[in-house]
């Protein structure tokens, strides 16, 4: 078994000897593609976001919020044209202290908005545990329709997960995912759905996640190590990725801040040649995949999971490590297919040699890369051939 494949990392963003320092990234795909827009929020500090000299203060959506945050990362854009935005707010649980709020408690939500963004309103909270910074994305579960599914930061030593039958204005009760561990402290991870690939090879020998028996070298041009441009503009910086301009499954980084549709699961045909997966492994028609530092106690090793049934909050393999070393947020973007027929994902995350604040790193992988490096995870449960009522969380 040989060493799993670490992808080409360029560095977009760096911190300065000013002291400016850059953070939060978010990736977004725009048609007609394949072409990314990266986003990095500059600090004066790591922890306290670059003051222009004055503050837009905007009204709370309720007088039982402390404060509230998006993202960070994507929004997503379902079928029907609603736009859906993550958040998580704190809500007051008690406000009289001698005449202060004492206590509040985390809460992921949407805002969303059916009417292109011109007006926005805010969905239900996922009120039973105690959920920050998250992510959505679009599951099928195939007799029971499609669900949005939600993946959230949590001081509960493992992620949230929720689901939502009714476009993200309400969620049902969370569970916790035991097997996702989060960090001493949390941190924000990135959540993106795409189709489940078809094998077009019936005679293929079985085969199971985390198998490496068969080299793989995927058709990606190398990304670049030049240092990166300064973007126009005091608040960010990016640059290009040398060497993916025209060629089969490039990727051009824009400095165009122009937004654009969200593209995770891509329905156009393609034909991926995939070995077949183990029968007793039940199959979803949306997969999930996961970035977050694989470290339980500190932010390191940027790790990437596979969910091939996202219904069931067990059935997560272990990480494929990334990047090893300090790392902390990241987003997640599906490419699409390239012209030989594999499907390609991108990746935006904070990275270091000291601390995870240090740069914004980006990568490029092909799924046959994540089915080649993930490690497998616990046995699955076979959630996703019981009935629907009976996968509702507990």
């Amino acid at each position: 078994m040989g060493a799993p494949r670490v992808p080409t990392r360029t560095v977009l963003f760096q911190s300065e000897r000013s002291g400016l320092t850059y953070r939060v990234p978010a990736l977004l795909p725009v048609a007609p593609g394949p072409t990314l827009l990266a986003f990095a929020e500059q600090r004066l500090s790591p922890t306290h976001p670059k003051d222009h000299g004055g503050c837009n203060q905007q009204p709370l959506p309720s007088a039982d919020w402390a404060t509230f945050a998006v993202g960070p990362g994507h929004g997503i854009q379902l079928r029907s044209g609603r736009l859906l935005v993550p958040a998580y707010t704190y809500h007051v649980d008690r406000r009289e202290c001698f005449g202060k709020i004492c206590r509040t408690s985390p809460h992921a939500f949407t805002f969303y908005s059916d009417d292109h963004g011109q007006t926005w309103r805010h969905g239900g909270l996922l009120s039973n545990l105690r959920s920050g910074e998250c992510q959505l994305a679009v599951v099928d579960g195939g007799r029971a329709g499609s669900v949005l599914y939600c993946n959230a930061r949590s001081p509960l030593g493992s992620r949230v997960q929720a689901l939502s039958t009714d476009e993200g204005t309400s969620f049902l009760p969370g569970e916790l995912v035991p097997t996702l561990a989060e960090t001493a402290r949390g941190c924000q991870g990135s959540i993106l759905g795409f189709p489940a690939p078809h094998s077009n090879r019936p005679g293929d020998e079985g085969w199971s996640v985390g198998s490496r028996k068969t080299p793989f070298s995927p058709n990606l041009c190398p990304g670049a190590h030049k240092s990166p441009k300064e973007w126009a503009g005091d608040t960010q910086r990016g640059g290009g990725v040398d060497g993916t301009k025209g060629c089969g499954g490039g990727t051009e980084l824009s400095g165009d801040p122009s937004p654009g549709p969200e593209l995770s699961g891509d329905g156009r045909a393609w034909s991926l040649q995939l070995p077949r997966l183990p029968a007793a492994l039940p199959q979803s028609p949306t997969w999930l995949l996961y970035s977050h530092p694989a470290g339980r106690r500190a932010r390191l090793h940027m790790g990437v999971h596979l969910n091939r049934s996202p219904l069931d909050p067990h059935s997560w393999t272990e990480p494929w490590v990334i990047y090893q070393g300090p790392s902390g947020y990241s987003d997640l973007a599906s490419i699409g297919p390239t012209p030989e027929g594999s499907l390609t994902f991108a990746c935006l995350y904070e990275s270091g040699t000291r601390v995870s604040y240090e740069e914004i790193s980006f990568c490029v992988f092909s799924l046959r890369e994540v089915l080649e490096n993930v490690l497998p995870g616990p046995e699955p449960t076979g959630l996703g051939n019981k009935p629907w009522e009976q996968c509702w969380p507990s």
